[in-house]
């Protein structure tokens, strides 16, 4: 079931990610590539990516060229069916797991902080201190077996 869930949210992710891709009549096509538009937003959005400096550095022709080519070798990877093997299902499922996980910490840090006084190291230090006890406490009401022989059995190398 676990596994199924995983997989509904995987899709969910790369339809949002795609997203970009659907018509969308309110906004003018800036280049289309196949079937797939790019707008505005999208050339822009590519942009803050890169450092302030090297935003000055290069023309939007430039930058609409590199995203161009970007998605050109996305499309070829989806033609070769990269983006349905386990294994890059696996680094998708990492990065949306070790992205939840940031924006749980930040988002909690952010509330621990905004509840403290003190100057910023005793804030800190007590936060620190608070989230640990927090993250601790998280398994408190969660039943929780371990099967010590499966435990016992794995090699990490």
């Amino acid at each position: 079931m676990k596994t199924i869930f995983h997989l509904v949210l995987l899709a969910v992710i790369l339809t949002a990610l795609a997203g970009c891709a659907k018509e969308n009549p309110a906004k003018e096509v800036l280049a289309t590539i196949g079937d797939y538009s790019l707008y505005e937003a999208d050339l822009v959005s590519e942009a803050e990516l890169y450092p302030p400096a090297y935003r000055k550095t290069v023309t939007k022709e430039e930058m609409l060229n590199d995203l161009i080519r970007k998605k050109l070798m996305l499309m070829e990877a989806q033609r070769r069916g990269l983006d349905k093997k386990p294994e890059f299902l696996k680094m998708v499922q990492r990065f949306w797991e070790q992205s939840l996980l940031r924006s749980l910490m930040d988002e909690k840090s952010k509330e621990t902080l905004s509840s403290l006084k003190g100057t910023d190291e005793e804030k800190h230090k007590e936060a620190a201190r608070m989230m640990q006890e927090w993250a601790d406490g998280l398994g408190k009401n969660v039943n929780i077996k371990i099967n010590k022989a499966v435990l016992e059995k794995i090699e990490i190398k």
